[in-house]
């Protein structure tokens, strides 16, 4: 039974994060506070490209296109936030350190920032980091702020949600 709530609640958490990140992420975009250094089509690509053992591109933009890129794009966007939210619960409910400090939510939620710095930016051609890119501070402040986001909404989760489930 605790792992079917475990898995039911990394469904919701991971979808509220995503959703809570992608909402902030759209008015920082208005307010050009982050960014906008890949488009949705291109994200979709690189993962439909990924199930056909393609896992690194000079520069994404020059691969060939795929069908029903920027719908990919959403759901592998969505599925990563429902995973990431799935480890953070295990390690929830297996680390007493981690279940005792309510903030490990949003330092975990930042610390995924990881994921793009150190494996999509390399695999689409920008390099570690965005190490190959002429808009690497861009790049960098902008994946921080999204990743600090979606902690920010794994910490709302915990803090509102949570109880419900445990």
């Amino acid at each position: 039974m605790k792992i079917q709530l475990i898995v039911i609640e990394a469904v919701l958490m991971g979808t509220f994060a995503t959703l809570l990140m992608d909402f902030l992420a759209g008015i920082l975009a208005k307010r050009k506070l982050i960014y906008s250094f890949i488009s949705s089509e291109a994200i979709g690509r690189w993962f439909l490209y990924i199930f056909k053992g393609k896992l690194l591109h000079q520069d994404i933009n020059e691969t060939p296109k795929l069908k029903d890129e920027k719908l990919w794009c959403i759901i592998s966007h969505y599925l990563i936030g429902i995973a990431l939210a799935g480890v953070y619960l295990v390690l929830d409910s297996n680390i007493a350190f981690i279940n005792d400090q309510i903030w490990m939510s949003l330092v975990f939620g930042i610390a995924t920032v990881c994921f793009p710095w150190f494996w999509l930016l390399p695999s689409i051609g920008i390099g570690i980091m965005a190490s190959n890119s002429p808009n690497r501070s861009q790049i960098i402040k902008t994946n921080l702020l999204n990743h600090t986001n979606f902690g920010l909404g794994l910490l709302l989760w915990i803090l509102l949600f949570h109880r419900f489930f445990i």
